[in-house]
This record gives structure tokens, C-alpha cells and sequence, in this order.
């Protein structure tokens, strides 16, 4: 056998061998009739967990990197900017008014006795000079007349005297002229007259008081009313005594109704004669004007009384209470800013202004800008806030009319945010 021949011989024999061997997976049927599984060698069993362990890894950290690439994409946040702006600004106020009668009269009788008449109700509406009711003081009226009737007996005296004087001074007139009597007789005489006519006088006096005092008793016996207007309450019943220490009636006037309301001494400065306020009820407002502040605080609840008087005050009831609306405080010319542009930190004051960026200074970010925006930088600057309402908020200090203010909120403002503006106007 030749060389060749061995060798083909032993390729058919490795080929033969090979072929006799199981492939992965491919179960053999040893003697005995029982199959096994031939196991995988042990390098192949390492390489398996270290591949998909290295395909994790690159997956995990292919997300992560492509989560940072977007995090740095959308870190710009948008904002809005705008000036503050000079105007005026006032604090309204509201209190709670009363409406009252124009003017209030406290029927008072003038003389003490019992009610025997009442012409009058709570409601009614009355003229000056009406009877409200009848009042029994006939014993001062008896008193009065005793004193009239002994006034006139001393008047009657009185003349008498006095033309009897009179008689004799004429006589010595004539006799001192002649020389009949001595000019000591003529003046004794002259002053017996004087005397007289003084007597007169004072006589004539009494009388008029006596006919006065008589008069008074007799007109105190009926309580009229004061004015024209309307009966607000009564407090009297038949039989039942009065006097000047009590009343018997409440009047209003018939004019125009007027609002009471008070005020603290830190809200005085605001009114004066003329000052408007505003009264509301029910839907309906009102134009007032203040007529009287007082410049003494009420004894009892230490406030300042104000009053007003306002047109169509007759629609509302007597007693009815009312907002009432006016301004406490206000400033001109003010630089104001918008309310909800004013933020509190620590019990400062703050706004967050904003300067541009030149491209430059956007560094790898300026491709995270939106088309027609700048980018920026965020500063958070301290104010110093005057009057403030719903609306606006007047800044004494800290910016100017200059200042570029972000008026959008976003939760990246802070001290040094990059962020992207929208263009003004």
C-alpha cells in the first residue's frame, strides 16, 4: 500500500469518526436502552452569562446616555419679560354702614302730668304742629291762672297809684310856679311820681309773665310735633305719666336719609366734608358724599362717627345695614408691577429679572433654543413694595423702569438659570 492510499484511508476513517459523534443538542442512545444529554463544555458555559451580561450593559447604558442627550435638550425653560410700568394705584375699603333718617326728633314733653289723649301711632306720618297726645296738668295751669289773676290785681293798684301821682304833680307844677309851695314840696311830690311810674312799669311786667307762664302751662298740656315727618316708634299708653325727663315719640324728618358709619383713627385721614364712598345693597350702589366727620371717638366703642348723605337713600329701609366702599389709601405716578410678579422667600420680597446671553455664552445649549428666542440669565433680586392690591404692587426699590422683570413662572428660576425668552411685545 502506498502512501496516498494511507492517507485516504485515514480521512475516511476521521470522517467516519466525526459522523459517529452527537452533535450539540442530539441525543445518543447508549447501551441499556437510557438517553442522556451530552453537557456543553465548561468555556462554552462562562462565555453565555458573560455575552448577555455585555449586551445589558450596553443597552443599559445606551438609555442612559441617550436620556442625559435629551435631559441637556430640554433643560432651556421658556419665560415671558416685560417692564414695570408708572400709573396710579389706590386700597379700597369696605365698612358696614347704617341708613338713619335724615333727622331724628325726640318727642319730650314739657310738662309732667298723665296722658289722657294719644293721636298719634308708630307709622303715621305727621306735619309740624299735629297733636301727638294730651297731657293733664291742670294744677299747673290752676297755678298759672291763680298768678295771672294776681299780676292783673297788682297792675289795677299800680295805675291807680301812679294817676294819682300824676294829679299831684301836676298840681305842684303849678303851685311851686306860682310860688304857693316850696321847691322841696315840688320835689317830694316829683319823686312820689317816679315811684309810681316805676311801680307801673314793674306791675305791667309781672303781668306779662304771669299771662306767659299761664300761656306755657296751657300749650304744654299738648304735645305737637316738631317737624313733618314720620312716627318711628311711641312709648305711650293712656293714664300713664309723663314727664320732661321721658319721651313719648321718635320722629324722622320727611327730608333726605343719610348713612352713619364709624371709622378708627387709622382710616380718619381718609374723610373729610366732601370726601365720595360708595353704598352698596343688594345688588343696587349708590353715590355718597360725606357730610360730618367727628373728631371725637365714641365713648363707648372708640371709634370716629361719620355721616353721608346719598340720593335714592329713601329706598332703603330705616335701620338697614350697607357696605359702604371707599378709598384709604392711594399713590400717583407709582412704578408698578404686576401683582402675581412679586414673589416671598424667607420673609423678603423678591422679583426675578433677567439678562440677555450673547450666543457665546449659551455654550453646547444654543441648540436647545426655539426659533426667535434669546437665551438668558435668571437673578433674583430683593424689593422694597409700597401699596399693593388684587392687580398691581407699587416698587419703591430694588428696579427701575429699566429692569427686564420675567413675568412667567416656571420652576427653573433661581439665581443664575439659563433660560430662553420669548420676544417682548
Amino acid at each position: 500500500m502506498d502512501i496516498n492510499q494511507t492517507a485516504d484511508m485515514k480521512d475516511v476513517n476521521n470522517q467516519e469518526a466525526i459522523a459517529a459523534e452527537p452533535q450539540d443538542g442530539i441525543q445518543e442512545q447508549p447501551s441499556g436502552g437510557k438517553k442522556r444529554k451530552k453537557k456543553l463544555p465548561k468555556a462554552v458555559k462562562i462565555m453565555i452569562p458573560a455575552a448577555v451580561a455585555a449586551g445589558l450593559i450596553l443597552l443599559i447604558g445606551n438609555r442612559i446616555f441617550n436620556t442625559k442627550e435629551k435631559l441637556e435638550i430640554d433643560t432651556l425653560s421658556t419665560v415671558s419679560v416685560g417692564h414695570a410700568e408708572r400709573g396710579d394705584i389706590s386700597i379700597e375699603t369696605s365698612l358696614i354702614g347704617t341708613v338713619m333718617p335724615g333727622d331724628v326728633y325726640y318727642v319730650i314733653p314739657k310738662a309732667s302730668g298723665e296722658i289722657t289723649e294719644i293721636f298719634v301711632k308708630t307709622g303715621d306720618s305727621v306735619k309740624e304742629g299735629d297733636p301727638i297726645c294730651t297731657i293733664d296738668n291742670s294744677k299747673a295751669i290752676d297755678a298759672a291762672r291763680i298768678s295771672l289773676d294776681g299780676a292783673k290785681f297788682q297792675l289795677k293798684n299800680a295805675e291807680d297809684g301812679f294817676a294819682m301821682a300824676k294829679t299831684n304833680l301836676d298840681r305842684m307844677s303849678v303851685l311851686v310856679g306860682s310860688g304857693d309851695v316850696s321847691q322841696q314840696t315840688y320835689e317830694t311830690t316829683k319823686n312820689g311820681y317816679d315811684q309810681a311810674a316805676a311801680g307801673l312799669e314793674a306791675a305791667r311786667l309781672q303781668l306779662d309773665g304771669a299771662q306767659l307762664q299761664y300761656d306755657t302751662q296751657v300749650e304744654f298740656a299738648t304735645v305737637t310735633a316738631p317737624v313733618s315727618g314720620t312716627v318711628e316708634s311711641t312709648s305711650m299708653s293712656i293714664n300713664g305719666m309723663v314727664s320732661p325727663a321721658s319721651q313719648v315719640c321718635v320722629i324722622s324728618s320727611s327730608g333726605e336719609n343719610k348713612l352713619s358709619f364709624n371709622v378708627t383713627d387709622r382710616l380718619l385721614e381718609a374723610f373729610a366734608p366732601g370726601t365720595e364712598v360708595t353704598v352698596s345693597k343688594q345688588g343696587s350702589e349708590y353715590q355718597s358724599r360725606v357730610t360730618s366727620v367727628s373728631t371725637l371717638p365714641s365713648a363707648s366703642t372708640g371709634l370716629y362717627p361719620v355721616e353721608a348723605a346719598f340720593e335714592g337713600a329713601n329706598a332703603i329701609p330705616n335701620g338697614s345695614s350697607v357696605k359702604v366702599s371707599f378709598i384709604s389709601e392711594k399713590s400717583e405716578n407709582a412704578l408698578l408691577l404686576d401683582t402675581d410678579d412679586i414673589h416671598y422667600d424667607g420673609g423678603k420680597t423678591y422679583v426675578y429679572t433677567l439678562t440677555y446671553n450673547e450666543d457665546s455664552e449659551a455654550g453646547d445649549e444654543k441648540s436647545t433654543i426655539d426659533e426667535n428666542n434669546r437665551p438668558g440669565t435668571v437673578h433674583k433680586v430683593e424689593v422694597k413694595t409700597g401699596l399693593s392690591n388684587s392687580e398691581k404692587t407699587e416698587i419703591l426699590e430694588g428696579i427701575d423702569e429699566g429692569s427686564l422683570v420675567i413675568m412667567s413662572w416656571t420652576s427653573q428660576l433661581y439665581e443664575g438659570a439659563l433660560v430662553q425668552v420669548l420676544p417682548e411685545g
